[in-house]
C-alpha cells in the first residue's frame, strides 16, 4: 500500500492533474473532499465524490488545497 504524500506536497498548479486521478481536497475549515477528478479547466475541477456523494464543482478561489491521493 502506498503512503499518501505529505500535506506540503499539495498540488496548486492543477495543470498536471489528469482525468481519473484520485484526489483529496482540504479546506481551512477542516472540510475534506475525496474523489476522482472528472474534468478540469485552469481554475475549476469537477470531482466525482467517493461513496456516492455525486459530482462537485470546486473553483480555485473556493479555498480548497488539492493534492493527489
Amino acid at each position: 500500500m502506498n503512503a499518501l504524500p505529505p500535506i506540503d506536497a499539495e498540488v496548486q498548479d492543477w495543470s498536471g492533474l489528469r482525468r481519473g486521478q484520485h484526489v483529496i481536497l482540504h479546506h481551512a475549515t477542516g472540510a475534506r473532499l475525496d474523489g476522482v477528478l472528472d474534468m478540469k479547466t485552469d481554475d475549476v475541477v469537477w470531482i466525482l465524490l467517493n461513496d456516492g456523494g455525486g459530482r462537485r464543482l470546486v473553483h480555485r478561489a473556493d479555498g480548497y488545497r488539492l493534492r493527489p491521493a
